[in-house]
C-alpha cells in the first residue's frame, strides 16, 4: 500500500502555459552575465538588498546612477494638493528636489500589500524631510479595487494606474513590488529593491545637500512638487505586525530545505519571492467551500487558521495526477488533524463546475474551495498540478511548491515548531 502510494506522488505534474504577463519573479539570469553587469554597474548599497531576479536584475543594475525613465500613468488618487501638479507634464522632473520612492505595485500581489503599511509609516516620519511616495498600480489586472485596498490599509500618497503597462516595460519590472528610489537631483540611485530595505536608502538620500545648495539648478520655473513636505495625516493601521507575533518570529525564519522544493533553476526563480517567508497571500475570491467543518471551523481565511499549519493543493478537476493523490492527502490530513494540520484543495476555475461530483465520487474529505478568478494561483505563481504550498503556523509560506515526495517530512517539520503565541 504504501509503495503504491509513494509511485502516486512521484507521478509528473501537468504543466501549464506561461502567463501572458510576469506575475512574480522572471527567469534567473545566466551568473556570469550577472557578474558582468555587476562589474559595469556597481551598487552603492548591498547587494543582499536587492530581488536580483532574471533578466530584470541586471536590466536594473544598467538603469542605476541614470535619469529614470518617464512615468506613464492614469487614474490619479490621493489628495487633490498633492496629485494636482503631478498630473501635469514630467511627474518626476516635478518632484526634482525631492526623494522620490516608485512602488510598482499590485492588489493581487501578498508581498506588496503587506508592504503597504511600511510606506505609509515612511511617509508620515519623513515627508517633512523631502520625501515622496508614488504608488504605481499594474495595468493587467487588480486596479479596480487599488484605493479600496490601499485605504484600508491607511495609505494617503499618490497613486496612479500604469497605462497600458508602458511604466512597467519602461522600467523592466519583471516582479512585484518593484521598489525604486530616486535622489534629488532626479538620479535613480536604487531599482529593484526588497521593501524592507527601501527606507534605508531614502533616509541616506534625504542626507544629502538638496541640489540648491550644492550650486545645482533648482526645480523648473512655474512647476510645484507636491504638497508633502509638511506631515502627512495617514489612517494608523488597525493593528501592528507584532500583534500576532508576526515580527519577532519572522526575523529569523528560513524556507524549507532547498531539496524538498521542486523545480529548476527557472521555476526556482519564478517562486523566489517566497524565499523570504512572507505572510501568505489571502484565499481572494474563492468560492464552493466544502468540508470546512472538520478541520477548519467557522475560519474562511488563512489569517483566521494562524496556529495551524496549512497545506495548499493547487488542483484541477482535468488533471490525473491531482486526482490519483487524493487518497494520500485525505492520509495525511486524517494522519496529523490532531497535530494541527489543515489540507485545503485549491480549484482552478477551469472544470470547477464538476469540483463537488468529484468530492462525492473520489471521497476527498479536507477542505476543498474553487479559486473562481484565478487570483490565488497567480499570487502563488503556481505553474502545475499538483502543486503543494506550505504555510507555517504563524502564517508564513515557507514551502513553494514541494515536492510530492517530500510533503509528509515537509509537513512534521512545520508541525514540531512552536504555535504562535496567544493574541
Amino acid at each position: 500500500m504504501l509503495a503504491s502510494l509513494s509511485a502516486i506522488l512521484l507521478l509528473p505534474s501537468v504543466l501549464l502555459q506561461p502567463a501572458s504577463a510576469p506575475l512574480s519573479a522572471a527567469q534567473p539570469s545566466n551568473p556570469a552575465t550577472r557578474a558582468r553587469a555587476a562589474e559595469e554597474f556597481p551598487e552603492e548599497f548591498p547587494e543582499e538588498w536587492f530581488w536580483r531576479i532574471g533578466d530584470a536584475g541586471a536590466k536594473h543594475r544598467a538603469m542605476t546612477g541614470k535619469a529614470p525613465p518617464k512615468l506613464d500613468v492614469r487614474g490619479w488618487v490621493g489628495k487633490d494638493d498633492d496629485i494636482g501638479p503631478l498630473k501635469k507634464g514630467d511627474i518626476l522632473e516635478t518632484l526634482r528636489g525631492k526623494v522620490v520612492v516608485v512602488d510598482f505595485w499590485a492588489t493581487w500581489c501578498g508581498p506588496c500589500r503587506k508592504a503597504l503599511p511600511e510606506n505609509v509609516a515612511m511617509v508620515k516620519e519623513l515627508a517633512d524631510k523631502g520625501l515622496v511616495v508614488i504608488g504605481v498600480h499594474d495595468a493587467a489586472r487588480g486596479s479596480e479595487t487599488m484605493e479600496k485596498v490601499a485605504g484600508a490599509a491607511g495609505v494617503r500618497y499618490p497613486m496612479a494606474i500604469d497605462n497600458a503597462g508602458n511604466s512597467a516595460k519602461a522600467w523592466n519590472v519583471g516582479f512585484w513590488p518593484t521598489y525604486a528610489v530616486i535622489d534629488r537631483k532626479g538620479t535613480l540611485r536604487a531599482i529593484g529593491l526588497q521593501p524592507q530595505h527601501v527606507r534605508a536608502v531614502a533616509e541616506k538620500l534625504l542626507a544629502e545637500k538638496p541640489p540648491a545648495e550644492e550650486g545645482a539648478p533648482a526645480a523648473p520655473a512655474g512647476k510645484k512638487a507636491p504638497g508633502l513636505a509638511k506631515p502627512v495625516e495617514t489612517a494608523k493601521p488597525a493593528e501592528p505586525a507584532t500583534k500576532d507575533g508576526d515580527a519577532s518570529a519572522k526575523s529569523r525564519v528560513e524556507p524549507l530545505p532547498r531539496a524538498m522544493l521542486e523545480g529548476d533553476g527557472r521555476r526556482r526563480g519564478q517562486v523566489a519571492k517566497f524565499d523570504q517567508c512572507p505572510e501568505a497571500p489571502e484565499l481572494a475570491f474563492v468560492t464552493q467551500w466544502t468540508n470546512t467543518k472538520a478541520t477548519m471551523g467557522d475560519a474562511s481565511t488563512l489569517r483566521e487558521l494562524r496556529g495551524k499549519v496549512v497545506v495548499l493543493d493547487f488542483w484541477a478537476t482535468w488533471c490525473g495526477p491531482c486526482i490519483a493523490s487524493i487518497p494520500k492527502a485525505n492520509e495525511l490530513a486524517r494522519k496529523y488533524a490532531d497535530q494541527g494540520l489543515v489540507v485545503i484543495g485549491v480549484c482552478r476555475p477551469d472544470g470547477g463546475e464538476k469540483m463537488l461530483e468529484l468530492v462525492r465520487s473520489k471521497g476527498i474529505e479536507y477542505p476543498v474551495c474553487i479559486d473562481s478568478k484565478g487570483e490565488v494561483n497567480a499570487a502563488y505563481a503556481v505553474d502545475s498540478f499538483p502543486d503543494y504550498y506550505l504555510i507555517d503556523r504563524n502564517g508564513r509560506v515557507r514551502g513553494a511548491d514541494v515536492a510530492s515526495a517530500s510533503l509528509e517530512d515537509a509537513i512534521k517539520l512545520l508541525l514540531a515548531e512552536s504555535a504562535p503565541a496567544p493574541r
